[in-house]
């Protein structure tokens, strides 16, 4: 297994050209174009840029591989990126709020600030707004070193 993740790595590495220099693992991604991974993508830094992308789960148990009764939905592969200098904000705010904003259910401008009873009691995700309107939601592990990564960008916590 340390050996296909260290593969994955180096193949990443040529593909962009450049080492990568930070990394983890967002434990769930959605964004506001309809598009949500609910097991996650591996997001990464290379430069100036972060990256992400999913990958096709096979649900198991202790390691072993389960078979779906249900009718298997195609996979298809999300992968982005963006420069670090197009993040206009970021900020913590609930993930119930980040799920509704990826379904189009409400509008990234009526997401309200978290509160301390949010951070304390609900599941938070990292909003990402880019300067071109786009926004990100990363369930992090981790986010005060996402924060370092991403500089002196305004952040709200």
């Amino acid at each position: 297994m340390e050996d296909d993740a260290q593969a994955f790595i180096e193949n990443l590495e040529r593909r962009h050209q450049a080492p990568i220099t930070w990394r983890t693992y967002a434990t769930w991604y959605g964004n506001n174009r309809n598009i949500m991974r609910e097991f996650g993508v591996f997001l990464y830094r290379v430069e100036n840029t972060l990256h992400f992308e999913d990958f096709e789960r096979t649900p198991s148990l202790f390691g072993i591989s389960l078979k779906s009764r249900g009718k298997k939905e195609p996979f298809i592969k999300h992968e982005g990126s963006f420069a670090i200098d197009e993040v206009e904000t970021t900020r913590p705010i609930p993930k119930a709020i980040a799920y509704k904003v990826s379904q189009g259910t409400i509008m990234v401008e009526q997401v309200r600030m978290a509160t301390s009873l949010d951070k304390l009691f609900r599941q938070m995700v990292e909003m990402v707004i880019l300067k071109n309107g786009t926004v990100h939601f990363f369930e992090l592990m981790d986010r005060k070193q996402f924060i370092k990564e991403l500089g002196s960008i305004s952040k709200e916590d």
